[in-house]
């Protein structure tokens, strides 16, 4: 328990640091080749200053944790994790900005950039919490099978859904039309193209099936009920009812997307359970 408080600490440090003492003029100063700059520092003393800022609240954390008795940690180890985290999130964020102002991927859509960074952070914070507390091989012991059937369950509700969705739209007749004639008519008719969001309906898909998976692995069959039906009635009447067979369409591919991960959850549940007995 003692280990497993210690690494609350750690990511508690890290969410304050990134995303409540770091100030928007923080962040943009950060980027090299940007002209702002925040207390008159360039992106380098910018980049050590929020590293310094993460390091106190680690330091300051873990001893106000270990004054009050509710950890168990030395001197050295406070120190150490002190050292080597501020260095870790020195190296992590100007490797973030140098990619940024290099890749156009990540120059150019903030999104991606943000998800990676937050990875790597977290990813180096569990590394050192193992390097210093050897907490992997209880880890290991925790993995099950149960587990990694879990695991194939949601992969299989993202992308491979996706395209079995897309796959059962295309076999039905669009009255000649081909699919890139009848895909540019309904994004003409659900949004116009300046208020399009890119991929946002794919997006939209994945989430909403990681949702009703993980309802399903709860027990929450009445709130999938109600996200079934809620899409329903927002998807066929996207387009005020104009094209009944562009709104067939869109709800056969809704209906099609909750009845896949409704399968696989079922029969995911039951597997796991079973296996359990």
């Amino acid at each position: 328990m003692n280990e497993y408080l210690i690494l609350s600490i750690l990511l508690l440090a890290h969410l304050l640091g990134d995303f409540y003492l770091q100030s928007e003029g923080m962040v943009k100063a950060k980027y090299f080749g940007s002209k702002k700059k925040w207390f008159k520092l360039g992106p380098l003393s910018t980049h050590i200053a929020h590293a310094l800022i993460h390091g106190g609240l680690v330091l300051g954390l873990l001893v106000s944790f270990r004054i009050l008795d509710l950890i168990e940690v030395s001197t050295t180890e406070v120190w150490l994790l002190f050292i080597s985290l501020t260095f870790g999130h020195l190296f992590i964020d100007i490797s973030k900005s140098w990619f940024s102002s290099q890749c156009s991927v990540f120059k150019n859509n903030a999104f991606p950039t943000l998800i990676v960074d937050q990875i790597a952070h977290t990813v180096f914070i569990f590394c050192i919490w193992i390097g210093f507390f050897d907490r992997f091989g209880n880890w290991v012991d925790s993995l099950n099978l149960q587990s990694l059937i879990m695991v194939i369950a949601y992969l299989l509700v993202l992308k491979p859904t996706s395209i079995i969705v897309q796959l059962i739209l295309l076999s039905k007749d669009h009255n000649g039309e081909t699919r890139a004639e009848f895909t540019e008519k309904t994004e003409m008719v659900t949004a116009d193209n300046d208020k399009q969001l890119p991929n946002a309906g794919k997006v939209i898909g994945y989430i909403e099936r990681v949702v009703i998976l993980t309802l399903i692995f709860a027990d929450q069959y009445t709130a999938i009920g109600f996200i079934i039906a809620a899409k329903s009635v927002l998807r066929f009447g996207e387009n005020n009812s104009k094209d009944t067979k562009l709104n067939e369409y869109v709800l056969l591919g809704t209906l099609a997307s909750f009845a896949i991960v409704l399968l696989v959850g079922v029969m995911t549940k039951f597997i796991v359970e079973n296996l359990t007995m």
